[in-house]
């Protein structure tokens, strides 16, 4: 039996231990899990559960996982939190026979992470990106809002390094926080407001400006052996019904496309997921997360086990696997269930 690990991440843990188990008819995997809360839904789950020691990081955070892959016989260590650090020590985790389950390597970890050098490095012709510009004082601010206000009727800012879309901001010019509050607006800031911040702020974190994307979305869940794409799961979310909550599993060559030529850009591995949004002049690449997608096991529903085959690639090797076809033109959805906790 294979011993696998999935130390501390994010909420998709819970949903892929439940996943792996439901195809595992088997019992070739023994699935461990790690976090610093007790009460983490993925401590739930596990056939095994362990409570991290809190505020480790970068190397600190590296020397105990090795430890804890030698007093547990972890062979497979699904990597979540520190992803880029415990990349830059793969070779001591192989000595002790241990194989990491990683996006990528460090230097393109770091690069994925870091939307305003993401944008200036990639290539146009694997992705197109909205119009971005990188600020780091007001005065940059206004040189690139009025650039891009020229040629865009609405624009966005966000911050260069975030997860979960923290502090992305549609950019009002004519209504102020106050009306904001009252109208019950999510992620808008006024354009005031927002001059007056950087004014007192005087240089800050890189933050992007952007064209405003105003069409549905797109989040693509898939699985791939280092730049080999084996699945992509498109879920489309049509925004101008966000009072639905449903999800449609599509089949959009353009993004199909862009899919396959980011995997194999970035020779990218595992399980990621890759955003896409619609604007007035065509789809566009909003970022690559390094991780499964909260909503990975509604793309599930579309009849690929994400989690199941990415740990079967790494165990069995790819050539070994059917492909991965999967039904498109369904909607899928999730509901939330009660539980008591202790």
């Amino acid at each position: 039996m294979t011993r696998v690990w999935y130390n501390k991440s994010f909420s998709f843990v819970y949903a892929a231990i439940n996943l792996i188990k439901k195809q595992d008819v088997n019992q070739e995997f023994y699935l461990v899990a790690s976090h610093t809360q007790a009460h983490a839904r993925a401590l739930l789950v596990a056939d095994e559960a362990h409570i991290e020691p809190a505020g480790l990081v970068a190397k600190a955070y590296v020397d105990w996982c090795l430890d804890f892959c030698r007093q547990h016989q972890i062979n497979v260590f699904v990597v979540g939190k520190e992803a880029q650090s415990i990349a830059q020590y793969q070779h001591e985790f192989e000595q002790i026979g241990v194989r990491l389950s990683l996006v990528a390597d460090a230097s393109t970890l770091s690069l994925l992470d870091n939307k305003a050098l993401f944008a200036q490095q990639l290539p146009p012709h694997i992705a197109v990106l909205p119009d971005t510009i990188s600020v780091t004082s007001h005065d940059e601010f206004e040189q690139a809002y009025q650039r891009l206000r020229a040629i865009h009727p609405c624009l966005a800012i966000k911050p260069a390094i975030s997860v979960f879309g923290l502090g992305f901001r549609q950019i009002d010019e004519h209504r102020d926080c106050l009306q904001h509050i009252l109208k019950g607006d999510e992620y808008v800031v006024g354009l005031e407001e927002l001059r007056q911040g950087m004014r007192h702020q005087g240089s800050f974190n890189p933050l992007l400006v952007m064209e405003f994307l105003t069409g549905d979305e797109w989040s693509v869940d898939c699985v791939a052996n280092h730049g080999t794409l084996l699945a992509a799961i498109q879920r489309r979310k049509f925004m101008a019904n966000k009072g639905v909550p449903s999800q449609y599993i599509d089949d959009n060559p353009e993004i199909a496309l862009m899919c396959h030529q980011l995997t194999t850009h970035f020779c990218l591995n595992a399980q990621f997921n890759i955003q896409f949004r619609a604007g007035k002049n065509g789809i566009r690449l909003l970022e690559i997360n390094a991780r499964p997608s909260g909503g990975m096991a509604m793309a599930c529903l579309a009849g690929v086990n994400l989690p199941y085959i990415a740990l079967k690639v790494l165990v069995d090797g790819y050539q070994t696997l059917l492909p991965a076809s999967h039904k498109t033109g369904i909607y899928v959805g999730e509901v939330s269930d009660a539980l008591v906790l202790a």
